[in-house]
């Protein structure tokens, strides 16, 4: 009788708690129209250009209304995502971390590219990467001949929260016996085309960027002599590509649906053009959270630093 008295209470006591974890349980959304933004890595007046075909090749994958636009910095995409007015986000390698370690974001690709060598040719004779390198780069006449050289120079960034912008740069200086703070002047000029001719037209000594950026400019008549006067000084160490990253809460079926949208994207002509023209995506390959704890262990140095 005792028993059955205190098996009775345990269930009194137990089942409105399970009542209530699963009535306070998050649903999944299932939004009407996906909101899909893009990092700002490039210049986002060229970004805005490109947005409308991305939106009409994935409505046509995922059957259903996206409105795809582009975030004004990358903090803002995080943001975004952090509310959950974003659902799909294109995130930079740093962008994602600090977002999934927010709870914001979950990986479900990592971009490929084809590697590119130290004159910025496309290596398409070999297989696609996953990772890439971050470069320094300096005006022809700078002076500038090696990592210690940037000592009281001005160097030019996409952004403080860009990987191969800043984050691995930041490390690497400090690898180099130079105070990242202190020992140098950073400019954020809003993506890396715009840290290529920052250089160029002489208002910083140097940049970092992605390698190879000064190719972003090979079509342009403007900058004929651009790889003569903005020259290669070094590589860093490699880094894991971007990531399409989705909101943890997304709708599972619809999660699968997103990522298998890009995939199919690239295995058409012209939605290959459209990640090429806004990312130099090349294909996709699965991404794993794991893939990306070499950033953490950077981005946890670098709190040292007040930027």
């Amino acid at each position: 009788m005792k028993n059955r008295i205190a098996l009775a209470l345990v269930v009194a006591l137990v089942l409105p708690l399970a009542l209530f974890a699963e009535g306070t349980k998050e649903k999944p959304i299932n939004p009407e129209v996906l909101q899909v933004q893009l990092i700002p890595s490039r210049d986002a007046a060229y970004l805005d250009a490109q947005r409308m075909p991305l939106q009409q090749m994935l409505e046509a994958q995922l059957k259903r209304k996206v409105n795809v636009t582009v975030a004004t910095d990358y903090n803002a995409l995080i943001e975004g995502m952090a509310s959950k007015q974003i659902h799909v986000g294109l995130l930079a390698t740093t962008a994602y971390v600090m977002a999934a370690d927010e709870g914001a974001a979950e990986a479900i690709l990592k971009s490929t590219r084809y590697d590119v060598d130290d004159n910025g040719k496309l290596l398409k004779d070999k297989p696609l990467v996953a990772g890439y390198k971050a470069q320094l780069v300096a005006g022809v006449d700078s002076g500038i001949k090696s990592v210690k050289d940037l000592k009281g120079k001005k160097i030019a960034i996409a952004s403080f929260t860009s990987t191969s912008g800043f984050v691995w740069p930041a490390n690497l200086l400090a690898d180099n016996g130079l105070d990242p703070e202190k020992d140098v002047t950073w400019m954020n000029v809003g993506g890396h085309d715009n840290a290529i001719t920052a250089v160029y037209n002489g208002q910083a000594d140097a940049a970092f960027t992605f390698k190879d950026a000064r190719t972003l400019f090979e079509k342009e008549a403007f900058y004929p002599d651009l790889m003569k006067k903005v020259v290669l000084i070094a590589n860093t160490s490699e880094i894991p590509n971007d990531t399409i990253s989705v909101i943890p809460a997304l709708d599972p079926k619809l999660k699968e649906a997103v990522r298998m949208a890009f995939i199919n994207m690239m295995k058409d002509p012209n939605g290959l053009a459209i990640m090429r023209k806004i990312y130099n995506h090349e294909g996709y390959a699965p991404a794993k959270d794991s893939d990306y704890d070499l950033v953490r262990t950077y981005l946890k140095r670098q709190k040292q630093w007040k930027f």
